[in-house]
């Protein structure tokens, strides 16, 4: 007789809604960890009957968080696992999006990658950006934060919310799918506003909730929900609520092609409905067959605003009698 195995459970915690306060909220999906398979305990994301925001309620207390991240996470090691042809291609769209940021900093500045993982967003910007730019970043995991000191950049070990900045100090914060992961965004957001420069700029990207994907498999599987690490979902309506509320302006928005979540989606689909292995394994995020097409449909809802991801600039005021960068 075979022993039984008991459940993977992760440590949860009741929380209220982060942007005003509320409790009451209506359910909106339910879903477990489809990618990394951390834990047998599924969550479930709820919508704030009063401001709209999506949140996980309960969610992964702080003593999950090694647990939920183990160290084959992608963000650890991402580009050497990636293709080739896929690497090539990204590189491509990595050095249209630095214009953004060579606009926002169009001289010697320092800029923060918040949740820089093993550096890619830094090497990023060292191969596309300014040669004085002063790169630093913070993150969380020991490895990925020994691989992105090896390249040379400044990095700050711990979270964002507990590490020490200097007030005032960067001319640029860059948030890429970070602000989902928090367990408070509105501190995050005033932490930021804090180490930035009167008139410097913060770019947030974030998972759209109101993107066609997320229609259509809202439910449990949407990849998106990266259950049970996004803890905070936001729409363009409720991601500028919260820049505001921590006193930031809003200054840009614009819609991101995101084809890696449609491949999610479905690879969670076929992993919970038992569809054979060789097709679960296809449907894999780096898979340049699949990742073609999705990313032509994702621009083709580009222009409704329906990609997979947003964006959103925000900046700090600038004080009276200093001209904003």
């Amino acid at each position: 007789m075979s022993a039984v195995t008991a459940p993977r459970v992760l440590p949860l915690e009741d929380v209220a809604c982060n942007l005003c306060g509320g409790r009451d909220a209506v359910p909106v999906a339910r879903g477990r960890d489809f990618e990394y398979d951390t834990s047998d305990t599924e969550v479930s994301a709820v919508r704030c009957t009063r401001c709209g925001l999506v949140y996980l309620r309960p969610r992964p207390a702080a003593a999950a968080l090694p647990t939920i991240y183990p160290d084959d996470y992608y963000a650890y090691d991402f580009e050497a696992k990636l293709p080739g042809i896929v690497r090539r291609v990204k590189d491509r769209v990595d050095a249209a999006k630095v214009g953004l940021y060579r606009r926002l900093v169009p001289r010697a500045g320092r800029l923060l990658d918040v949740g820089c993982g093993d550096g890619r967003i830094l090497d990023m910007l060292r191969r596309h950006g300014r040669p004085d730019w002063d790169l630093w970043g913070v993150e969380l995991g020991p490895r990925a934060v020994a691989r992105a000191r090896a390249k040379g950049y400044t990095v700050l070990a711990g979270r964002f919310e507990d590490v020490a900045l200097e007030p005032e100090a960067f001319d640029l914060l860059v948030m890429n799918q970070l602000i989902e992961h928090v367990d408070d965004p509105r501190a995050m957001l005033a932490k930021a506003r804090a180490a930035l420069r009167p008139g410097g700029h913060v770019v947030i990207e974030t998972p759209n909730l109101d993107s066609l994907d997320a229609r259509l498999f809202r439910r449990r599987y949407w990849g998106g929900w990266h259950f049970p690490r996004h803890f905070t979902l936001f729409t363009a309506a409720t991601l500028a609520a919260a820049v505001r509320a921590a006193g930031l302006e809003p200054v840009e928005r614009r819609p991101l092609v995101c084809p890696q979540f449609w491949i999610l989606s479905l690879h969670h689909l076929a992993l919970e409905r038992g569809w054979p292995r060789r097709v679960v394994d296809f449907l894999s995020f780096r898979n340049p067959l699949l990742l073609a097409p999705f990313t032509a449909l994702e621009v083709v809802h580009r222009l409704v605003w329906w990609t997979s991801n947003l964006q959103l600039v925000a900046r700090r005021p600038a004080r009276e009698g200093v001209s904003a960068s």
